[in-house]
């Protein structure tokens, strides 16, 4: 079997692992809704302001790393068992890579001690019960350096399982089985920091127990007490962290900016239930590019570009495919999904969810585009793209949020995803010679158009009965898969035969 075939099979192996994760993180949304139940609906908006503010910190002294992890140990882990002089590479590699997130998480949790009281006093001053919140969440800044670090060194084996388990199953289980202990022994917006913090102790000693279960111990160790760093990998990882630090922010942009700009704590809930909902679409692309990156890194190595256009062009009309139906029934059944968050969401305007729609969908039908930047070593290249598309987003919340609220916030996010979507496919282009070919992804584009047209032909579907709207999310569903049936896609073309073989 060609090399090109067995990574094709892995690809396969682990997208079907994530799939699973997926299923798994589906869990995150009840904690949200337990939370809501708990808190109530306003008070679960601090909450996500927090939580925003720390998924930023996290991001700043890892994320880099883990890619580093990923693609640098995906050179050399094949090759440990053939060439002893690869283990020494390979722990090199692994050493600076868990060393300096975990020294820079150290550091960035005791700047957080000082500095949170100063930040919530300059930008949330109506909101002091931030700052002893942020005091404790920065303590979970080095249980998440090492619990990422230690999977995505598994990844780089191609053991997708851990990434599905633990980020997926048992993260979500642990967060909502401690948000509502710690709730229930003592009723404040600490209480879930602390839920939090308990939750990244565990989820690191579990990772920690992966990562031995495929590594060693002694030799990373030494590799981190010995101070020596691949300096490859740090060339690659600080600007891939500020990247993903950068598209953070850009994912939490506007529910900072409306708290900061004096929108109330009703309606940072109701946005960031929305935001919440919508984002999770974002899902279905990464049960895709964990699976994806070291593949994508084999071959750029082997210099086949030809092959990463082919597995990027087949594996964005996979990613696609599964997520415009979802797209839809969201759009169609946006005021049940906020029903289940709050009764006080559902009777609120909820248009601006449909703005929301369109950073996901981007997302999973062009998105990896610029993972595969990030997986053929560009990462500077995507940290240029999101500091020009943050300083933008920025000035587009600022203009966008005075005049039209939580729509211009909206607005503006969908603007910003749309600038770096296009920045990505160009520069891939440009760097590397590879394309997303639109023959790769038109049939599941022609069913979004379809359902488009359907949805705005009812426009809106939120003024329909219940039973009206269930059965127009049914509708498009159905609609979707005989379109792509009728136009012969292939993966849903193979899989209706085997189903058809399976029955007769």
């Amino acid at each position: 079997m060609s090399t090109a075939n067995n990574y094709d099979d892995s690809l396969k192996r682990g997208a079907a692992v994530n799939m699973l994760g997926l299923v798994g993180k589906l869990i995150y949304p009840l904690l949200f809704l337990v939370i809501t139940w708990l808190c109530g609906p306003e008070r679960v908006g601090l909450y996500m302001l927090a939580v925003a503010i720390a998924e930023i910190g996290a991001g700043a002294v890892q994320s880099g790393f883990v890619d580093a992890i990923l693609i640098y140990g995906s050179r050399h882990v094949d090759q440990v068992a053939s060439v002893p002089s690869e283990k020494d590479k390979l722990y090199l590699v692994l050493g600076t890579a868990f060393g300096i997130p975990l020294a820079l998480s150290v550091v960035l949790a005791l700047i957080t001690q000082v500095g949170a009281g100063p930040l919530v006093e300059a930008l949330y001053a109506d909101r002091p019960m931030l700052a002893p919140a942020l005091r404790i969440v920065g303590w979970t800044l080095p249980f998440i350096a090492l619990s990422q670090s230690c999977i995505a060194a598994t990844k780089a084996r191609m053991r997708m399982e851990y990434d599905a388990i633990l980020n997926g199953f048992v993260r979500a289980v642990l967060l909502l089985a401690f948000s509502a202990l710690f709730w229930q022994l003592s009723p404040r917006l600490e209480s879930l920091m602390w839920a939090q913090l308990a939750t990244y102790v565990v989820l690191a000693l579990l990772s920690l127990w992966a990562f031995l279960r495929h590594f060693e111990l002694g030799p990373l160790l030494r590799a981190i007490g010995s101070r020596r760093i691949d300096r490859e990998v740090v060339r690659f990882a600080i600007p891939q962290n500020l990247n993903m630090t950068f598209n953070k922010y850009l994912t939490r942009l506007d529910v900072m900016m409306l708290g900061a700009l004096g929108h109330t704590d009703f309606e940072l809930g109701l946005f960031g239930a929305a935001a919440l909902i919508t984002s999770n679409i974002r899902e279905v692309k990464l049960i895709f590019s964990g699976a994806l990156g070291p593949v994508i890194a084999r071959h750029h190595a082997l210099r086949q570009r030809g092959n990463i256009e082919a597995v990027l062009g087949r594996v964005s009309r996979w990613s696609t495919t599964i997520a415009v139906p979802i797209v839809l029934v969201v759009a169609a059944l946006r005021t049940d999904l906020l029903h289940l968050v709050d009764v006080s969401y559902a009777n609120a305007d909820n248009a601006f969810m449909l703005w929301l729609l369109v950073t996901p969908l981007l997302s999973c039908m062009l998105g990896l585009a610029g993972n595969c930047i990030v997986y053929t070593g560009h990462s500077s290249y995507n940290l240029l793209n999101s500091v020009s598309v943050a300083v933008l987003n920025t000035g587009f919340n600022y203009l966008m949020i005075p005049r039209w609220g939580l729509t211009g916030a909206a607005i503006a996010t969908a603007t910003a995803s749309a600038l770096v979507t296009a920045l990505q496919l160009l520069e891939l282009r440009l760097l590397e010679g590879v394309s997303l070919r639109p023959n790769a992804i038109y049939k599941p584009c022609l069913g979004l158009l379809m359902g488009a047209a359907t949805i705005a032909a009812v426009w809106d579907p939120a003024l329909l009965a219940p039973a009206q709207r269930a059965g127009l999310a049914a509708t498009l569903v159905l609609s979707f898969v005989a379109l792509m049936l009728a136009l012969r896609h292939e993966e849903l073309l193979g899989l209706a035969r085997r189903v058809v073989a399976r029955l007769s």
